[in-house]
C-alpha cells in the first residue's frame, strides 16, 4: 500500500511565517486555520463581498436575453419597466455582449440609450443620472456608460422577475 501523498506550503503574511506539512487534507485545514487566526477580518470580508457569477446571471436571464450571432436581443415585452428599469436593461445587454463575446465593449453612449429605449435625452440623463448616484451605473467616459456588478445585481433581483411574469 502506498503512503498518503504529503505536501509542504509555507506562507508569509507581514512578519508572520507558518510551514504546514501533511497529507493535502492536513495541510487545508492548517492554511485556513492559519488565515482565519492571522487574518480575521478575511470572513468578514468575504461575507460582505458582493459578487455576480456572470455564469448564474446568464442562467437566470434565460428566456429575457438571447446570443445570436448578430448580437444579443431582448426577448420579452418591455411595457412593464420605468423608464429606469428600461435604461439599466440596456446596460446589461451590453454587458451581456460583451461577456459573450458579441460586443468589443460593455459600455453604450447616452445617444445609444436614447435610440434604444425611445426616450427623451432629459428623461434618459435624468435616469442616467439617478443610477449613477445609487451606484448601479458608472459613467466610463464622455457620455458613456456601464452598469456596475451591484447593477446587475439589482437587474436580477429587483427587474428580471419582472420581465419574467
Amino acid at each position: 500500500m502506498s503512503e498518503p501523498t504529503q505536501i509542504e506550503v509555507t506562507i508569509r503574511y507581514r512578519d508572520v511565517e507558518k510551514t504546514i506539512k501533511g497529507t493535502p487534507e492536513d495541510v487545508f485545514r492548517g492554511v485556513f486555520q492559519f488565515l482565519s487566526e492571522t487574518i480575521p477580518a478575511l470572513a468578514v470580508v468575504s461575507k460582505i463581498t458582493l459578487t455576480v457569477n456572470f455564469a448564474d446571471f446568464l442562467r437566470d436571464a434565460a428566456g429575457v436575453f438571447a446570443v445570436t450571432p448578430e448580437g444579443v436581443v431582448i426577448l420579452t415585452p418591455l411595457e412593464a419597466l420605468t423608464d429606469r428599469e428600461l435604461v439599466l436593461l440596456y446596460l446589461v445587454r451590453a454587458k451581456v455582449g460583451f461577456e459573450t463575446g458579441r460586443s468589443e465593449k460593455e459600455t453604450l453612449l447616452a445617444s445609444d440609450l436614447i435610440s434604444f429605449t425611445s426616450k427623451g435625452s432629459g428623461t434618459v440623463a435624468g435616469r442616467l443620472s439617478e443610477l449613477s448616484g445609487e451606484g448601479l451605473v458608472e459613467r466610463t467616459g464622455k457620455g458613456e456608460y456601464r452598469v456596475t456588478t451591484f447593477g446587475l445585481h439589482r437587474f436580477r433581483q429587483d427587474v428580471l422577475p419582472k420581465l419574467k411574469s
